[in-house]
C-alpha cells in the first residue's frame, strides 16, 4: 500500500488467478498487487480546494522507479479496468521461469501479444489490462479440439453512420459449451454464454444451435483488441449460469419519475420489501431463508443449521454471536434500502446481453430468456413475463434515454433462440442498435435489468444520448511503461465519477425538469466522458462540472450513526453526531431539505430505529441452558442413537485443534488486513459475512470492493476447512472393500456382521473429525484471544453445521435403506427409522438440456434428523 508518506506490507492474500499469473503461478511470489490510497487507506479523490500535485509526483516516482521489498524491486507492470477503478496496479520483480529464461516487463508483455501498433497510452493499457482480468476457469482448445472460426460483424448504415449490432459478442457450438461445463468453478449450473478471453480477443461467446461439432466463432473486427499468439487456451471470465435478481437504484429511479411512473409503484416495491426484512427475525425459517438469499454461509450449511435448531426447540437468537450475524445482514439491507433506494423489483430480471444471430427479431424487439426454477430457500425470479411492452435499462443511467421501452417477441417452439438461458438478444436490424442506446453499452458482458411490472410503463420515453466518439492524440511512438504509469496518476487526479453521480441527484431533485434540465443532461454527458476516461485517457473538464447547490435533498444525508461496540451487539448512538463529508465529495458538511419528490419520500419511509427496535431486535428469553449445551446433549444422543456409540469425538482432538488454529490465524489476520481503521480491527461477525460495517450509513466505494475481497477470502477460507471436516479419503466401496478384506484386529473388524458399521464406514471420519471440531470449538483456546479477551466464535458454528449436515446425510443413508456391501454397492436394511427419509434428487430440463442440479453443491439439509 502506497500513501503519500510510506508504503506499508500486506498480505499475503490469495488474489484470483488471471492470465499472467496462471502462466507464471509457480512464481506469484514475483508478483505484487500495489494500492495507492491515502493514510487512512481510503482513496484519494478529485477535490478543487485541496491540491495533490506533490502527492501525485510520489505516486508516479514509485510508479516509474518500483517498490523494493525483500531485496528484490517491484515495477510497475499494468492494471485491469476494475483495479483502475479501485487506484491499484500490478508490479512485478524479474525472476527465471521454469524453463530457465530470465522474465523481465518486455518479456512478460510480448509474450501476451503485440501492442506496438497502439500509440495512445490509455489504450494501450486497456488492452493489456485485458489480461489481468479474472479468469478462474480456462480450458485447452487443443486438447478438448475445439476449432476457432472467423465471422463478420453485423453493422447498419440505414442512419449515415456505421453502427455494429454485434459489438463483442461471438457465438460458440453446444458440443463446444459441454466441454465447457465441467471445467466452470463450482457450483455453477449451465450458461449458454460465456465471458472470454483468448488471446488478443475479449467478449460473449453465446450458444447458436445450428453450429456443427465443437466450434467457435470469433467476430475479430469487434472482439480483437490486438493481435496474439497465446491462443492456447480459451479463458472464461464468467457466464450466465443463473439470472440476477433486479434492484433499482437511486439514478434509475429518478428517472422514471421524470418518465411519468406513478409514486404508487416505488411505494408497493418498498413496502413489500421492508414487510420483507421486518420478517426476517420473526422465526427460523424467515431467517435460514434470508440468509440463503443473502449468500451467507451457504459453504458451512449455516442456513440449514438455523432452521435445523428450530426443529429441536434450540433458538439461535440465544447465541450472541449467531443473533449478532443474522442483524447484520438485515441491518445492511435496510441501510442499502433506506440510503441507496436499493429496491428489488420481483418483476425484473438481470441479465447478459446478446444479438439474435438467426434475424428474427426486428427492429424495437427482444427475446428474454431466464431460469425460474424453485428450491427451497433460493432465490427465484417471478415466472410472467410474456410477449408486450418491456424497460431495458443498464446501469449507471443518468440521462433520460437511458432507459427504453421496447417489445418482448418470443421464438416459436424449436427455434435456435429458445437455447438461449438467462440474456436477452437485441434485434440486428435498425437505424442503432440498442445496447449502445443504454449508457453506451454493449455485447461484450454487459448485463442489462429488464422490468415488465404494468406500473413502471412510462407515459413517454427520450432519445437516447448520441455522444460524439472522440479519438485522442497518439504519441507518435510506441507506448512506454513510462506513458502507462503516468496515465494511472492522470487517472487518480481527475476521478470525479462520484462528485458527477452524487452532483446529477442533487441538481434532477432541485430542478423542475428533472433529469431533463440542462445541468442535468450536461452532467449526463460529463459522466459518459468519465467512463470513458480508461478507453480514451481524455478526462473531465471540471469547469463543465455545475456548481453544487448550497442545500443536499434529505435522501443524501449520513444515516443515524451506528456502531458495533462488540462483536455481539450493533446498536444505535443517540442523535446524530457531526460527520465528515462521504467519500463522493469531499467538500465541507453540507445542509439538508425535505425533498419532495419520490426520492426524498421513500428516503422518509424507512425508519431504521423504529424497524430496528420493533422488528430486528426482537426480545428473547435468556433463562435456561445455553444454545451449546443444547446442541451438545442433541448431537450427543442422536449419535449414540444412530451409531450406537461407535463415533467419538476425542480420537481426533489434536487434529481438531491445529485447524482451529490455522482457521482462527487466518479470520484474525482479515481483520486487520481489511479494517478501515490501521490500528482497531473489524469485527469478527463482518469477517463472518464478508461485508465490512459502515457506521455512517451505506458502504463507501473502496468499503464495497474490500467486502467483495473479503467474502471472496472469506468463502475459500470456509470452504477449505469444511472440506477438511467432510474429507474422505477413498471411495464408499474401497473403504468397505478395505475393510472387509482386512485381516489385523482393528476398531472396524467387526463390519462385515454389522450393518449399521457398514452404513456408517463412508460418513465416519468426517462425523469423527465435525464433532472433535465442535466439541474444541467450545473450548478456549490460548493465544487466540482477542483484545478484548474474548474468544473467537464462527468455528463452532461451522463444525456443528458440517456434524448435523453429515449426520443427516448418515440417517438418510439409513433411513433409505442403503447398506454398504463390499463389491456389491448396496443392500437393503429393512425397518429403518420411523420419520426420517430423503427427498429426490432435483433435476429439471430445458430446451433439450437435461440438468441434474444433484451433481452439484447441496447447500443444505436434505431431511432433518
Amino acid at each position: 500500500m502506497v500513501t503519500p508518506t510510506r508504503v506499508t506490507l500486506h498480505g499475503p492474500e490469495m488474489e484470483p488467478l488471471n492470465r499472467i499469473l496462471r502462466k507464471h503461478r509457480n512464481h506469484s511470489d514475483y508478483f505484487m498487487r500495489v494500492q495507492f490510497c491515502d493514510e487512512d487507506g481510503t482513496d484519494l479523490w478529485f477535490n478543487p480546494r485541496v491540491n495533490y500535485e506533490d502527492v501525485f509526483e510520489r505516486y508516479k516516482n514509485v510508479l516509474n522507479k518500483g517498490i523494493q521489498v525483500a531485496g528484490r524491486i517491484y515495477q510497475f507492470l499494468g492494471f485491469s479496468h476494475s483495479s483502475l477503478r479501485s487506484h491499484a496496479a500490478w508490479f512485478m520483480a524479474p525472476f527465471v521461469d521454469d524453463s530457465g529464461e530470465m522474465q523481465l516487463y518486455r518479456h512478460i508483455i510480448k509474450s501476451l501479444g503485440d501492442f506496438e501498433h497502439i500509440q495512445i497510452p490509455a489504450k494501450c493499457a486497456a488492452r493489456i489490462g485485458q489480461t489481468f482480468s479474472e479468469t478462474p476457469a480456462f480450458i485447452s482448445l487443443t486438447d478438448s479440439d475445439i476449432s476457432a472460426w472467423n465471422i463478420p460483424d453485423i453493422k447498419s448504415s440505414i442512419g449515415g453512420d456505421d453502427r455494429v449490432f454485434s459489438d463483442g459478442v461471438g457465438t460458440i457450438s453446444r458440443e463446444a459449451l459441454e466441454l465447457i461445463w465441467p471445467r466452470l468453478p463450482r457450483g455453477s449450473l449451465i450458461p449458454t454464454c460465456l465471458q472470454i478471453r483468448w488471446g488478443g480477443v475479449k467478449g460473449m461467446l453465446s450458444l447458436d444451435a445450428r453450429l456443427p461439432g465443437r466450434v467457435m466463432c470469433i467476430r475479430r473486427e469487434s472482439m480483437e483488441k490486438f493481435p496474439s499468439q497465446d491462443t492456447k487456451n480459451l479463458e472464461i471470465c464468467g457466464g450466465a449460469s443463473k439470472p440476477l435478481k433486479l434492484v433499482l437504484n437511486r439514478q434509475m429511479i429518478k428517472i422514471l419519475e421524470d418518465l411519468g411512473v406513478r409514486n404508487d409503484f416505488f411505494l408497493r416495491l418498498q413496502k413489500t420489501e421492508l414487510d420483507r426484512l421486518r420478517a426476517v427475525t420473526a422465526d427460523a425459517y424467515n431467517t435460514g431463508t434470508f440468509l440463503h438469499m443473502q449468500g451467507i454461509g451457504l459453504n458451512c450449511f449455516l442456513p440449514s443449521f438455523i432452521k435445523s435448531l428450530d426443529k429441536y426447540g434450540i433458538d439461535y437468537r440465544r447465541d450472541d454471536f449467531l443473533r449478532t450475524v443474522v442483524q447484520n445482514v438485515v441491518l445492511q439491507e435496510l441501510r442499502l434500502l433506506k440510503h441507496k433506494a436499493r429496491i428489488p423489483v420481483p418483476k425484473g430480471v438481470t441479465v447478459f446481453g446478446g444479438m439474435d444471430e438467426t434475424g428474427f427479431l426486428r427492429e424495437g424487439e427482444v427475446y428474454i430468456a431466464y431460469d425460474t426454477y424453485r428450491r427451497p430457500g433460493r432465490t427465484s425470479i417471478d415466472g410472467s413475463l410474456r410477449d408486450g411492452p418491456v424497460l431495458v435499462t443498464r446501469s449507471p443511467a443518468l440521462h433520460p434515454g437511458d432507459i427504453q421501452l421496447v417489445k418482448m417477441r418470443t421464438p416459436p417452439a424449436g427455434h435456435p433462440l429458445r437455447n438461449l438461458r438467462n440474456c436477452i438478444a437485441f434485434s440486428q436490424f435498425g437505424r442503432r442498435d440498442l445496447p449502445s442506446q443504454l449508457s453506451g453499452g454493449d455485447l461484450d458482458g454487459d448485463l442489462y435489468n429488464i422490468i415488465w411490472d404494468r406500473d413502471a410503463m412510462p407515459k413517454v420515453t427520450y432519445k437516447a444520448a448520441d455522444y460524439p466518439r472522440v479519438t485522442p492524440a497518439a504519441l507518435g511512438k510506441t507506448v512506454e511503461r513510462k506513458d502507462m504509469a503516468n496515465c494511472f496518476v492522470d487517472f487518480m487526479q481527475s476521478d470525479c465519477l462520484g462528485l458527477i453521480a452524487t452532483r446529477h441527484l442533487v441538481v434532477s431533485d432541485q430542478d423542475p425538469n428533472g433529469t431533463l434540465g440542462n445541468d442535468c443532461l450536461t452532467l449526463a454527458g460529463l459522466h459518459s466522458t468519465a467512463v470513458d476516461f480508461s478507453k480514451t485517457g481524455i478526462p473531465v473538464d471540471t469547469k463543465e462540472i455545475p456548481k453544487a447547490p448550497r442545500f443536499r435533498p434529505d435522501f443524501l444525508a449520513p444515516a443515524p450513526p451506528a456502531h458495533i461496540f462488540d462483536r455481539n451487539e450493533i446498536e444505535f448512538i443517540g442523535k446524530n453526531e457531526t460527520l465528515e463529508e462521504d467519500d463522493e465529495d469531499m467538500l465541507p458538511p453540507h445542509q439538508y431539505y425535505k425533498s419532495e419528490k419520490i426520492l426524498g419520500i421513500l428516503y422518509r419511509n424507512v425508519d431504521e430505529k423504529h424497524i430496528w427496535t420493533e422488528d430486528i431486535q426482537r426480545v428473547v428469553t435468556r433463562a435456561g441452558p445455553s444454545v451449546w449445551d443444547q446442541f451438545v446433549g442433541l448431537i450427543e444422543r442422536k449419535i449414540y442413537d444412530y451409531t450406537g456409540g461407535r463415533v467419538t469425538w476425542r480420537i481426533r482432538q489434536a487434529e481438531a485443534k491445529r485447524l482451529r488454529d490455522v482457521y482462527e490465524d487466518t479470520v484474525i489476520q482479515a481483520m486487520s488486513t481489511y479494517s478501515d481503521n490501521h490500528v482497531k480491527r473489524m469485527t469478527e461477525i463482518e469477517v463472518f459475512c464478508g461485508s465490512i460495517f459502515n457506521k455512517a450509513g451505506a458502504q463507501t466505494r473502496r468499503q464495497k470492493d474490500n467486502s467483495k475481497k473479503l467474502k471472496a477470502e472469506f468463502d475459500r477460507l470456509s470452504e477449505w476447512l469444511v472440506g477438511q471436516m467432510r474429507r474422505k479419503l477413498r471411495t464408499v466401496d474401497q473403504e468397505a472393500s478395505s475393510i472387509y478384506n482386512s485381516s489385523s484386529s482393528n476398531q472396524y473388524s467387526f463390519l462385515s456382521d454389522d450393518p449399521v458399521t457398514r452404513m456408517l464406514a463412508p460418513n465416519r471420519e468426517a462425523l469423527e473429525m465435525s464433532y472433535s471440531c465442535l466439541m474444541v470449538g467450545l473450548m478456549p483456546n490460548e493465544g487466540f484471544e482477542l483484545e478484548d479477551g474474548k474468544q473467537l466464535q464462527s468455528f463452532k458454528v461451522i463444525a456443528a453445521s458440517v456434524l448435523l449436515k453429515e449426520l443427516t446425510e448418515l440417517v438418510n443413508r439409513i433411513r433409505g435403506g442403503r447398506m454398504v456391501v463390499p463389491g456389491n454397492g448396496y443392500e437393503g436394511v429393512g425397518g429403518g427409522f420411523v420419520g426420517v427419509s430423503s427427498g429426490p434428487a432435483m433435476s429439471y430440463a430445458y430446451n433439450g438440456f437435461d440438468v441434474d442440479v444433484g451433481q452439484y453443491p447441496n447447500y443444505g439439509y436434505s431431511e432433518y434428523l
